[in-house]
């Protein structure tokens, strides 16, 4: 939450078109936060005229002129209508969701949040087997912050008496994880990738012995693809890449291009049928998902990233953070670093570490999520600028030798 007390320390004269970053993106007191003035891709502008890069948000990047032009159309037409009318946008974003989603992923569901369709998913599944009450997952893994995701990353229930109860298993033991696929399980959730696991630590054969093991037990199989798609990968989908295609797909917030909040779960028939078949679709709603206005993003998004070749641009980013990133590996506290695409990261030798690198990027302008433990992303929008994209990481660089030759004291700093 932003209050007024959050600016009076800042020199804004004008507030009424400005913004300010979430203070616990830059892990620094609220008088560093930038105030927002104006967004284009990674290029942040802020009020009091410095410049800061977004490798924070993850997203497709805000201010793509064909994206903003079409959302701006859409809103002078209609931009919420009931769920019971069926929009043009909305049918040209199912049939653009069912071109990029591999089969037999037909159904698509749109709702407001990748948190939310995680818990449709979820949903999905408690319908399919009523009785099962767990659900399985990589322990600490970022899955929304709604109830079943929170449960998973934590690796406890939030809640007593919640439908589905989280069996958390460690990152680094990913055969356990197989093994805990029973029949008293209702779904599996696994992002494909993420800051700190490569897409490729996760092998072919342990994909077919997890599919496997849901076919056995009648278990969803639930890719959580809200980071990793489309496109951010160097392909439209993970999914694309997996030898086991999952029950449901989950995608978030870039679908909305950083201006209307958008989810997605992307099912097979079968699947949704078992659930959903000749109900009433009241059992399962969004008041505002599927909108016109949120369905012409998601058109409009996954069009541009067709036409725009972004999957090609995120393998030009994840050649470029490797060419850079890569020689500050073993020197200082930096111990390994990963580049799937557009999806960066540096692994340093304690959460300390971690943090004390975030606090250089924060004095570079650069915008980075909190570490995960000992891991710092760099998640840069799809639409960033390739000029953009080469200065983030050069600042990037230039923190992480600028730490290099402190540490150990910087992370001694962050301790006190």
């Amino acid at each position: 939450m932003t209050t007024k007390s959050h600016l009076n320390a800042r020199d804004a004269p004008d507030l009424d078109d400005v913004a300010v970053v979430r203070r616990h993106l830059l892990g620094a007191p609220g008088p560093e936060a930038p105030v927002i003035r104006r967004q284009v891709g990674a290029r942040i502008e802020a009020a009091d005229g410095s410049s800061w890069l977004d490798a924070a948000s993850a997203g497709f990047g805000p201010g793509h002129p064909t994206v903003t032009e079409r959302l701006v159309a859409q809103a002078g037409r209609t931009a919420l209508s009931s769920r019971i009318l069926v929009s043009r946008p909305l049918a040209e974003a199912v049939t653009a969701l069912h071109r990029l989603c591999p089969d037999p992923l037909t159904v698509s569901y749109l709702c407001n949040s990748g948190a939310e369709a995680l818990d449709s998913a979820l949903k999905l599944a408690k319908g399919t087997h009523p009785r099962r009450r767990l659900v399985v997952g990589f322990a600490g893994a970022d899955h929304g912050t709604l109830l079943h995701g929170l449960s998973l990353t934590h690796g406890f229930a939030v809640l007593p008496d919640q439908p589905l109860r989280p069996v958390a298993v460690p990152r680094d033991r990913p055969d356990e994880l197989v093994a805990r696929v029973r029949d008293d399980v209702a779904a599996v959730v696994v992002a494909p990738a993420a800051p700190g696991r490569r897409l490729a630590d996760l092998t072919a054969g342990w994909w077919r012995r997890l599919r496997a093991a849901c076919d056995r037990s009648g278990a969803l199989l639930v890719l959580d693809e809200r980071l990793t798609g489309p496109a951010r990968l160097g392909v439209g989908l993970a999914a694309d890449r997996l030898p086991a295609a999952p029950d449901a797909l989950v995608l978030g917030e870039t679908l909305g291009a950083d201006a209307v909040p958008v989810g997605c779960v992307v099912t097979g028939r079968d699947t949704y049928d078992r659930v959903y078949a000749r109900r009433n679709p009241s059992l399962h709603g969004s008041t505002f998902g599927a909108s016109p206005l949120s369905a012409a993003a998601v058109a409009a998004v996954l069009a541009v990233c067709d036409d725009e070749r972004l999957a090609d641009g995120q393998r030009a980013v994840e050649n470029l953070a490797r060419s850079r990133l890569a020689p500050l590996v073993g020197t200082g506290a930096v111990t390994d670093m990963g580049a799937d695409g557009a999806l960066v990261w540096l692994r340093l030798a304690t959460p300390a570490a971690a943090r004390a690198l975030a606090a250089e990027l924060t004095r570079e302008r650069v915008l980075v999520r909190p570490p995960d433990g000992d891991v710092v992303a760099v998640l840069p929008p799809l639409t960033a600028a390739p000029e953009d994209v080469t200065e983030l990481l050069d600042r990037v660089t230039t923190a992480g030798g600028r730490f290099a030759t402190t540490w150990p004291d910087a992370g001694q700093e962050v301790r006190a």
